[in-house]
Parts: structure tokens; sequence; C-alpha cells
């Protein structure tokens, strides 16, 4: 008898157990909700509060650097956008130094890129690097197909292309005979095309 009475109660017993766990399976998803909600809305005021009020801060902080870097405390009147971009435009010159198709076999298959390559020198050496350049026209070619041939695919496929960058001002350099006349390769096109693309 002892046995018999031992699944009535477990009978019971479980109708209440399925309601407490309906209501604990609830409660958490409930939490969860109220968490999201919550975390949408600070998320949607605090983007809007920084995005209203920055662009006004960034704009005051270039006007106070420049007016400092000039001397001139927080006056305002003079100087403006072109304040703003001479020190840049007065330290480098750009020169285009080869538009060029070389290719790379190293991924298994031929590839051809068509690339512009650029460099930046100090405006003080402008000159010079534009007669060591225009002299040395066929053998930068040479050392860009070089540096293109030999690259690993995964240099080629890097966002900033660092690597073949680095690479190709080792070569200027070594070529120009100076290490300091580049201070930075540019690459403002690089194409790749293959058979079957």
């Amino acid at each position: 008898m002892a046995s018999e009475k031992q699944p009535s109660t477990q009978g019971v017993n479980p109708p209440a157990s399925t309601d407490s766990g309906k209501a604990s399976r609830k409660k958490p998803l409930l939490i969860v909700a109220v968490l999201m909600l919550v975390e949408g809305v600070a998320i949607f005021f605090g983007t809007k509060m920084l995005t209203d009020s920055a662009p006004a801060s960034a704009d005051a902080a270039l006007v106070d650097s420049h007016a400092v870097a000039e001397g001139g405390g927080h006056g305002g009147g003079h100087g403006g956008d072109a304040a703003k971009n001479a020190p840049f435009e007065s330290e480098f010159g750009e020169i285009a130094v080869s538009e060029c198709r070389p290719t790379n076999r190293e991924s298994g298959r031929l590839v051809t890129f068509r690339m512009r390559v650029s460099v930046l020198v100090k405006e003080a050496s402008l000159e010079k690097a534009k007669a060591l350049i225009e002299s040395n026209k066929a053998r930068i070619d040479d050392r860009i197909n070089y540096v293109i041939r030999s690259a690993d695919p995964a240099f080629l496929n890097e966002p900033t292309l660092e690597t073949i960058k680095r690479r190709l001002k080792s070569e200027f350099d070594r070529l120009m005979g100076d290490e300091h006349l580049i201070e930075e390769v540019l690459i403002p096109e690089m194409l790749a095309s293959a058979p079957g693309l």
C-alpha cells in the first residue's frame, strides 16, 4: 500500500510544478526584455546627445588649437579654413611616380594589377625628388613590378597595402640613394584582374 500512495502523491504534484515552471520560464524572459528596452533607450539618447553636440565642440577645438598655434588665444577672426589646411599643404607635396600593370603568380594563377603609385615628399625636397624620379623612370617601374611579382597574396589583399607600401619605399630609397627623401608611398589605385574574373 505504501507503494500505491507514492504514485498518487506524485500525480498531484506535477501540475503544480508545471505552473511554477511556466512562471519561472517567463520571469527571465521578462527581465531580458526589460533590460533590452532600457539598453535601447539608453543607446538612442546617448547617440543623439553625442551627435548633436560633437560637431560644435570639434569645430571649437580646431579653432582653439589653430589660434593657440598662431599665438592668438581665442580670437577667431583671422585664418579660418586656410589656417587649418596650410600646415599640411606647405609641408608635403605629392609626386605621381608610375602607372603600371604588374603581374603576380604567387597564388597559383596569373593576376594582373592596374595600379598608380605616388610618393609624399617634403616640400623642400620636391624638385630634387621630381628630378630623381624622372631620371629613374624605367628602374622605378622595374622595382614596382618586382615587388608585386614577388608579393605574397595576403599582402596584396591587405586593406591599407601597408606591406607593399613599405617594400616599395625600401626599393625607392635604395634606388634614389636617400632614405629620408620619400616620406610615404601612396597607392591611390590598385585593381586586380585575372582570367575568369
